[in-house]
């Protein structure tokens, strides 16, 4: 069974715009106290009615596959809200809707530098890098994004798919397969690419 990695684009964009709002459904950080605080940035911020606006418009408009129109929509909201995170990330992803991997990375970069753990650009920088055969450093991004937010779902069943099918360190995959899918019990593909790799490298099932 085919493995499939990220997030559709707009559960991304849905994703950081609760990030944007503080919404307690954000991936959780490591302890309490960083938890509390995290995203730092992003929660703290309040965003103006009118570029609120501009916001759900974008939004709109990536629903409906315009994207170059999103695009400009999120550069513009880039340049009124230069301490936010958000509408870099969200740029991004339409950089990767439109196969522009080069102006995707610069965005996510971009997030990155003004709020350097955000769990959405992390993520989703991997994912890029994974695309573009930079296993190693996708490697990397994910694990230092899980140090942060070691429940965020999405991340863990990304590095199981970058384990298991390009890095061929299948302990790593079963481990992050096995964590994706006590947040994700619905989920019965992960459970067929355990039991998978199980099979192929003698693995038992955990008590």
């Amino acid at each position: 069974m085919k493995r499939v990695e990220g997030m559709h684009t707009c559960v991304a964009l849905a994703l950081t715009l609760m990030l944007l709002q503080g919404c307690t459904t954000a991936p959780q950080a490591a302890s309490p106290q960083a938890n509390a605080a995290a995203p730092q940035r992003a929660a703290a911020m309040t965003v103006p009615p009118q570029q609120q606006a501009e916001l759900d418009a974008a939004m709109a408009l990536v629903k409906a596959e315009q994207y170059e129109s999103a695009a400009q929509a999120f550069k513009k909201l880039a340049i009124a809200l230069p301490d936010n995170a958000i509408p870099a990330i969200n740029l991004a992803l339409v950089y990767v809707k439109l196969d522009k991997p080069d102006l995707a990375e610069a965005q996510f970069k971009r997030a990155l530098a003004i709020e350097p753990e955000n769990p959405v650009a992390g993520n989703e920088l991997a994912l890029l890098y994974r695309k573009t055969g930079r296993f190693a450093e996708a490697r990397t991004l994910y694990e230092k994004t899980l140090t942060r937010y070691p429940h965020f779902a999405m991340a863990h069943k990304n590095l199981g798919v970058l384990c298991d099918l390009y890095l061929k360190d299948y302990a790593c995959a079963i481990d992050h397969y096995r964590t994706y899918a006590l947040s994700a019990p619905n989920d019965k593909s992960v459970q067929i690419w355990i039991a998978d790799l199980q099979k192929r490298t003698g693995t038992k099932e955990q008590p």
